[in-house]
């Protein structure tokens, strides 16, 4: 009954509801509908399991490194992801096409449990169990009211061209289930601000209610996190330093070995994961974002590591993080010569090993939505925003300091002359410690004035061939077009496309 309920609350979401004509209004025994398809709580449960399953993360990962400067077209490559690479985005992107449904998608059956929660059968009568029930169904509605947040904020990352605007377009708020007729505007970022922050509040007003979660469900600190992080895009600085200091209050602490850091990303530790995405054999899996078998120069690299993000990685010899094995393949093949080696595509392949897969699925890894390093660049961005120049410097150096091999010969940040080299410092330190983590695209259109950066500066040998070596922080591409999906079938919204599109 359960398999059945969950297809059925599937085929809802997805709005993909057949019928026979000779049998329009005919009712089968047996037959499950909308209406009973959420008879208890243990249903609500289900459905909340489909919405963490259908929350975004690998296409958004996979299009930030092809469109900046983290990766490069491999040897093995058949035409994989060339258009973006050529920053070749139009209304017709796939990428943005599939961020657009995929949130949304998310968003639906989110609204569907809401609009379903209060109806359903509470599994006891007696008192006490009673109130475990009523307690567990508030616990699923909030849950599902922040992963509702987390999408819209989401989309307005990517399709919204000034988060710091609250009268700039945002997109359609969706604060119910559609109909397959409704067609929808595109809201001000001030309106759907108003919104993630109301699901957030009662998601927090619940906290007591969501201690219990592991980080693969929405915790009281992931809530914190995610505040920190809209906070910091929106420019609300004060607020985004508060809700950082309590994602970072309590927590498990960063990674101070090679050893602890590789078991994060082998998927065998937790440390500095505040909320992670599991991703079970039958996923998608985050390495087919760069590989065709797995992370390894026999697995088909389709792209590889950028030369100048490899450079970064490797310039301090003491910190891990640049160590082969860690984020850079044992199998790379890297040409000393690289600069004016004949052959340099074949002669010079980075392996990307960041998520090195795991045991029985190499191209599965949890997804890291939000970890602790974050917390501590977006603490570090509200102090430069203060003024307090030496408070940055310091929070800085905490990760650095976490990540040399040898701690007492850790490279010293030195002392800011000025706001800009802070910003330059928070935006060249989370290139290197979040790569392949879906940053890098917004860090650029966000940062990259403040920090002096012109944008996306790809190594020549990498991006000469593809006419594809920069993309300036103020180009229209910085934001994404509305797809074309939805200009065809919403006419409300069809004057409200991002301009340059």
């Amino acid at each position: 009954m359960k398999n059945l309920k969950k297809i059925f609350i599937l085929t809802l979401a997805a709005g993909a509801l057949y019928s026979c004509n000779d049998a329009y209004e005919i009712i089968q025994p047996g037959e499950l509908n909308y209406d009973n398809a959420f008879e208890n709580v243990s249903d609500l449960n289900l459905a909340l399991n489909e919405v963490y399953d259908n929350v975004i993360a690998e296409d958004i990962i996979a299009f930030t490194s092809v469109v900046t400067d983290e990766t490069a077209i491999a040897d093995q490559n058949g035409g994989q992801n060339l258009d973006e690479y050529r920053f070749q985005i139009f209304a017709t992107n796939d990428y943005a096409s599939d961020f657009w449904l995929d949130n949304y998608t998310t968003i639906m059956y989110a609204n569907r449990i809401l609009e379903k929660a209060d109806g359903v059968e509470l599994d006891s009568t007696d008192a006490t169990t009673l109130q475990d029930d009523i307690d567990e169904r508030l616990r699923i509605v909030s849950e599902a009211r922040a992963l509702r947040a987390y999408s819209h904020f989401q989309l307005l990352s990517y399709f919204s061209t000034d988060l710091k605007n609250d009268s700039a377009l945002g997109v359609i708020l969706m604060d119910h289930v559609s109909t397959k007729e409704e067609q929808l505007p595109r809201s001000t970022n001030g309106e759907v601000f108003n919104f993630i922050n109301e699901d957030l509040d009662f998601a927090q007003e619940n906290a007591s209610l969501l201690v219990g979660n592991g980080p693969s469900q929405i915790t009281p600190r992931a809530i914190n996190a995610l505040r920190a992080r809209i906070s910091a895009y929106r420019g609300l600085y004060e607020e985004a330093k508060a809700y950082a200091v309590l994602a970072i209050t309590g927590s498990t602490g960063l990674a101070t070995t090679e050893a602890a850091y590789k078991q994060i990303w082998s998927d065998v530790s937790l440390t500095e994961v505040i909320w992670g995405l599991e991703r079970p054999s039958g996923k998608t899996g985050i390495v087919s974002n760069w590989f065709f078998n797995s992370a390894t120069y026999a697995g088909g690299p389709f792209l590889d590591m950028g030369r100048n993000l490899y450079a970064e990685l490797t310039e301090d010899s003491n910190d891990y993080r640049g160590r082969t094995g860690v984020f850079i393949g044992a199998t790379s093949i890297i040409a000393e010569d690289y600069a004016t080696v004949f052959d340099y595509k074949n002669s010079d392949v980075l392996i990307i090993a960041k998520y090195p897969g795991v045991s029985g699925l190499l191209l599965n890894n949890r997804v890291k939505a939000i970890r602790l390093p974050e917390m501590y660049y977006i603490k570090a961005e509200a102090e430069v925003a203060a003024g307090d120049l030496v408070a940055a410097r310091n929070t800085l150096q905490e990760i650095k300091t976490a990540r040399a091999i040898v701690k007492a010969n850790a490279v010293q940040i030195p002392a800011f002359e000025n706001a800009t080299q802070a910003w330059k410092a928070i935006l060249d330190e989370r290139r290197i410690e979040l790569c392949y983590e879906g940053h890098r695209y917004i860090d650029l259109k966000r940062l990259g004035t403040l920090a002096g950066v012109n944008g996306v500066q790809r190594y020549e040998r990498d991006c000469t061939p593809y006419s594809a070596c920069e993309l300036l922080v103020t180009d229209y591409r910085f934001t994404l077009p509305i797809p074309v999906e939805e200009l065809n079938g919403n006419r409300v919204i069809r004057e409200q496309q991002n301009p340059g599109y």
